[in-house]
């Protein structure tokens, strides 16, 4: 177990505003993050969501389905890429102004995809220097090319996943823009989180639909299920911005998820 790693997933929620149509960065969250980061001695991985710079276009050309042979198609892969690219850059350099080093892995370079859009020839080599001389690495769900020569969606969750399985660290954390799991709506006077969750929690529980909030990769429900197999390999949290501080400094604090 890599105690001295602390591997987190960015959600698009909160580093972008998920529910518009076109690229919009939360530029006021994203320094926060990395304020709170750069007060770390830690080893950190960084994966991050697409949030309104990716999702829209992937949904309405329908890119987790493949080509279709149209220029439009293709045209919003490219601009879709290139969006990508650009949010990863404003979140790289907040994270170099609030002084520290980092350095991205971009999945459409670097990483193929199966037929069950999990990722092959991962590259950890390169995960594993940058971290070895104290960068943040940092990566992102992306339009990647497929081993059947097509293209498809890798998703933040499934390379969180991955990087779970591989490096096994002391805690995982998703960082989302609500505290936790929560109990009842979100619209409530008190908000109240499950402390936490397990495998019983996804076959009995309804998710309130989340329609409104275009994501192509799941949604809550699949984070769940994926935090689920991430407990395997590391104690595994879903969280807010508001307890990233005392998340990584060790003190976890949102909806534990435990596959029992």
């Amino acid at each position: 177990m890599a105690d001295d790693l602390i591997l987190m997933k960015l959600g698009g929620s909160v580093i972008t505003n998920k529910k518009s149509q076109t690229p919009k960065c939360r530029r006021e969250n994203i320094t926060r993050i990395a304020e709170i980061i750069s007060k770390s001695n830690k080893k950190i991985i960084i994966v991050h969501g697409a949030g309104s710079y990716a999702h829209p276009l992937a949904k309405k050309y329908k890119i987790s389905n493949g080509l279709d042979g149209t220029d439009e198609q293709l045209e919003a892969i490219i601009k879709a890429k290139k969006q990508m690219r650009e949010l990863n850059q404003l979140l790289c350099k907040s994270i170099a102004e609030a002084g520290l080093d980092c350095e991205s892995i971009i999945p459409s370079i670097s990483m193929k995809i199966n037929r069950e859009n999990e990722p092959v020839d991962f590259p950890k080599g390169k995960f594993d220097e940058i971290i070895s001389i104290g960068k943040i690495a940092v990566t992102f769900g992306d339009i990647v090319d497929t081993k059947e020569n097509n293209v498809g969606i890798l998703s933040g969750d499934t390379l969180l996943l991955r990087l779970a399985e591989l490096y096994k660290p002391k805690r995982t954390f998703f960082v989302m823009d609500y505290p936790g799991v929560v109990k009842g709506s979100l619209d409530a006077d008190v908000i109240e989180i499950h402390n936490k969750i397990n495998s019983k929690f996804v076959n009995n529980v309804s998710i309130h639909n989340e329609g409104d909030r275009p994501d192509v990769t799941g949604g809550l429900l699949n984070k769940i299920k994926c935090a689920l197999e991430i407990s395997n390999y590391s104690e595994c949290w879903i969280s807010g911005l508001d307890n990233l501080d005392d998340c990584v400094n060790g003190i976890p604090k949102g909806t534990r998820v435990i596959n029992d």
